[in-house]
């Protein structure tokens, strides 16, 4: 299994460090939730891990080597995204986009084995009903769901999540979450899931980055890292925290509300 590994990051945007100094990794069997307010870096930090950037200073490494080192196609067979919004207007069928998936491995045209894993994750992700409509004629939280789909037809050893929740309902916010952490269970992987809703983030991360203005405030478990006062500091808001059915539940307050 692989892991990936953020060592000094640095970048610059227009004379401003959007990362600054970040050291980080993401290794098999576990979840890294990514958090943080609206400009905290996290799409940036996302973008530099998948190799999608090049940054100012520092390096991303899948295992020894340098992710910029490495072909498109070869870092597609380590590492799948899924990003923040789904493309829209396209008309090509959800089993042709899933059928993307296996582009790393394939030659010049699917086997037997990309189509049988493809029909495999359909039927996981509750899809098979929508195999043949096209992309453009399925809602937000549907063509989100076929992203996740295709990620996981890649079958490759690190997923990388860009706020894939952030068009989903509650439902399928927990259905996506649940089978992500059965993928880190059974096939032992890793992931790594920008996510704004902490709630969740304490639930399922097994680790959690806190990024602020670019640096890193705080990582690692929900407890120790989404505290009182890191929030405040980089939220700008109080929190009051409890439990439900075992589940940590966040609640954010206005500063000095009632």
């Amino acid at each position: 299994m692989s892991s990936l590994h953020a060592l000094n990051l640095r970048q610059m945007v227009d004379g401003r460090a959007v990362l600054d100094d970040i050291t980080m990794s993401v290794a098999p069997g576990e979840i890294v939730g990514l958090v943080g307010p609206n400009g905290a870096g996290k799409s940036t930090l996302v973008r530099a891990m998948l190799g999608q950037s090049r940054p100012t200073r520092g390096e991303v490494r899948l295992d020894v080597r340098n992710i910029l080192s490495m072909s498109v196609r070869e870092r597609a067979r380590h590492i799948a995204y899924v990003p923040q919004r789904a493309p829209e207007g396209f008309p090509v069928s959800v089993f042709d986009t899933c059928l993307l998936g296996r582009a790393p491995y394939m030659r010049t045209r699917p086997s037997g084995h990309d189509i049988s894993i493809v029909e495999q994750v359909l039927d996981q992700l509750q899809l098979t009903h929508l195999a043949f409509r096209t992309m453009d004629a399925l809602s937000g939280g549907e063509r989100q769901r076929v992203m996740l789909a295709r990620a996981l037809a890649q079958q490759t050893p690190l997923i990388v999540l860009d706020e894939p929740t952030s068009a989903l309902d509650i439902g399928n916010q927990l259905f996506t979450l649940r089978l992500l952490a059965e993928q880190v269970r059974e096939r032992g992987i890793g992931v790594m899931i920008a996510i704004h809703d902490l709630s969740l983030a304490a639930r399922f991360a097994t680790r959690i980055i806190l990024l602020d203005r670019g640096k890193m405030l705080a990582e690692g478990a929900w407890h120790d890292t989404l505290t009182a006062e890191t929030i405040q500091r980089s939220y700008g808001v109080e929190v009051e925290f409890g439990q439900l059915r075992n589940a940590p539940i966040i609640a954010p307050f206005e500063m000095g509300e009632p």
